[in-house]
């Protein structure tokens, strides 16, 4: 065997047992909580020791944070770049939905972790930290259907409502798929972008008629 694979082996398997972890922690907190997850059912769930667990993540507080502060700071990155970097927005409203449905489809039992601190019981220092990324989404939604509104495409005075509802239909969409096994099927974010540019369109004073 080479030093090359000798040196590569057991880096692979640190890794394979660090998603492990993540993996049981993130199915056993979205569905007991955090607080009533003790670090050892992860450790059993996850078929590791606990020094093992202490070795990746320092604490089950740590582990929550790798399950959170990364991931949902490169979801708002991700969501920033859209914003910044479309000429179009309604494109940019169109893959910014379609951002929140791959999120949760890329690791579901994760994106449940999430809502069950947003929905769920208050969770110190987890749930204020979710809410703080969830304000920032927010932010984003309203300033890219005020981009919508600037370009005419919806009516001034129903910006921040088509902001409301894309989050609503977000969170219905999403919660159908994390917890009813529906679809979030592509195409479904145009789809949902389309129905809601229909609804709040801006309005010609001198015929009535949507623009577009």
């Amino acid at each position: 065997m080479s030093d090359t694979v000798r040196a590569t082996a057991p880096d692979k398997q640190k890794g394979d047992a660090a998603r492990e972890i993540l993996r049981a922690a993130a199915r056993l907190f979205a569905d007991r909580g955090f607080d009533a997850t003790s670090v050892r059912e992860i450790v059993e769930a996850a078929g590791v020791t606990k020094p093992t667990l202490y070795y990746h993540f320092g604490s089950k507080e740590g582990l929550a944070q790798a399950l959170l502060s990364r991931p949902l700071g490169q979801l708002i990155d991700e969501l920033r770049g859209i914003v910044e970097r479309s000429s179009d927005p309604l494109e940019a409203l169109v893959a910014q939905v379609e951002a929140h449905f791959a999120f949760c489809r890329e690791d579901p039992d994760r994106a449940r972790f999430v809502y069950a601190l947003f929905f769920g019981p208050n969770s110190p220092g987890l749930s204020s930290q979710v809410a703080n990324y969830g304000k920032q989404m927010t932010e984003l939604l309203i300033e890219t259907t005020r981009r919508l509104a600037n370009a005419e495409i919806l009516a001034e005075d129903r910006a921040r409502r088509c902001a409301a509802a894309v989050q609503g239909l977000i969170t219905i969409y999403t919660a159908d798929y994390l917890y009813q096994g529906a679809n979030l099927e592509a195409g479904l974010a145009r789809r949902l972008v389309e129905d809601l540019r229909a609804g709040f369109g801006a309005v010609r004073a001198s015929d009535g008629t949507g623009i577009g």
